[in-house]
């Protein structure tokens, strides 16, 4: 009875706590007026965004909401998803690998923090074709994380691209759906997006790293 109690509790206090989460989020992106300054580019707009998605990708610590919401509200789900993929799918990982595989550890401790650049040497020391494939579809916060991590080995380029460029694609419409939702309709849509991002990444993460041997 103790165990169902704290099992509720716990929920409870997981289901407030990402509740917060997305309430601050909505007020954060809200406070930052990239939807009127991509307004006013025009036709470059687009451009902007898919910068701005990209950039969030290579410097890890940032983040490319603010471009994405803004992206919805000027361009709609369908523009956004093309803009987001770009920027996040191609653009980002291309970026981060070239980065790690000519400039090594150094460089990519400074784009990304050593707290991160941890995670990305244990990544590395995991990287094959079946860890690979679970992180791109399932990865959610490690998705840059991997490109950093798969840039340090010799892993090869056009397999890494083709699984980048393609595995994520249902989970990056799911996603943007969702946002949309989140923004125009209910904030509560965001925790879907926080569970998504840190639950299943830290899940597969302990997947892979529970394995004795690389994955391969």
């Amino acid at each position: 009875m103790n165990k169902q109690i704290k099992v509720i509790l716990y929920l409870t206090l997981g289901f407030g706590v990402l509740s917060l989460a997305g309430y601050f989020i909505t007020s954060l992106t809200k406070s930052i007026d990239v939807e009127g300054f991509t307004e006013s580019l025009g036709l470059w707009g687009p451009i902007f965004i898919i910068s701005g998605i990209a950039f969030g990708g290579i410097v890890v610590p940032m983040t490319a909401l603010p471009f994405v919401f803004a992206s919805l509200a000027l361009y709609g789900v369908f523009p956004t998803f093309i803009l987001y993929y770009l920027g996040n799918t191609i653009i980002a990982p291309v970026v981060d690998y070239w980065i790690a595989n000519k400039y090594g550890r150094p460089i990519v401790t400074k784009l990304t923090g050593m707290k991160t650049m941890a995670t990305i040497d244990k990544l590395a020391e995991k990287v094959g074709t079946k860890s690979l494939i679970l992180l791109r579809l399932f990865g959610g916060i490690l998705f840059d994380s991997v490109s950093y991590a798969v840039g340090l080995t010799k892993y090869d380029f056009k397999k890494y691209f083709i699984l980048t460029a393609l595995l994520p694609i249902p989970g990056m419409l799911l996603t943007t759906y969702i946002l949309e939702k989140g923004v125009n309709t209910n904030p509560l849509y965001f925790l879907f997006i926080i569970f998504w991002g840190y639950g299943a990444g830290a899940i597969t993460l302990y997947l892979i790293f529970k394995e004795k041997q690389n994955i391969e």
